[in-house]
């Protein structure tokens, strides 16, 4: 039988996927060199159909990652742009609900101790210095004693 590639030989199931096709392919002098080169350079006896195979075999593997890669990229940038939008869109909420309770203890802690406008400018610069010199993690019982103290 003849063992030439053409479209019905492709398309016969009974041939085995790893059987030699013969085919013709015309190629430029320089990459006949190139693959009698790529022979030497390998040292081994690889066949000119052999090292053709192969680059083939290394180009359809290197074009369908590229396409993975591309698709895989995308999926993963869409994803992770929702991740974050959402949580952005949970910190923004929880922020305002924390901003309304601060409020509501502050107003609160007014009404019952009666500060006036003085000492409320004092600790308001005070707090400003604590947080920024402590990034925001203030020790309670520091606080308690530093107020007495700005109170008086």
């Amino acid at each position: 039988m003849d063992s030439v590639v053409n479209s019905q030989r492709l398309a016969d199931n009974s041939i085995d996927a790893s059987e030699k096709l013969r085919t013709s392919i015309y190629l430029k002098k320089e990459t006949y060199l190139k693959i009698d080169s790529m022979i030497k350079l390998s040292g081994t006896n690889l066949s000119r159909n052999e090292v053709i195979e192969k680059a083939i075999d290394f180009y359809f593997a290197y074009t369908t990652s590229q396409i993975s890669q591309d698709y895989l990229c995308g999926v993963f940038g869409a994803k992770m742009e929702g991740l974050v939008g959402n949580l952005a869109t949970r910190i923004s909420k929880s922020n305002f609900r924390n901003a309304v309770e601060n409020d509501m203890l502050t107003r609160m802690l007014a009404t019952v101790f009666e500060i006036d406008r003085n000492k409320y400018e004092k600790l308001r610069v005070k707090a400003i210095q604590d947080v920024k010199r402590t990034n925001g993690s203030i020790d309670i019982l520091e606080a308690i004693n530093e107020s007495e103290e700005i109170v008086k």
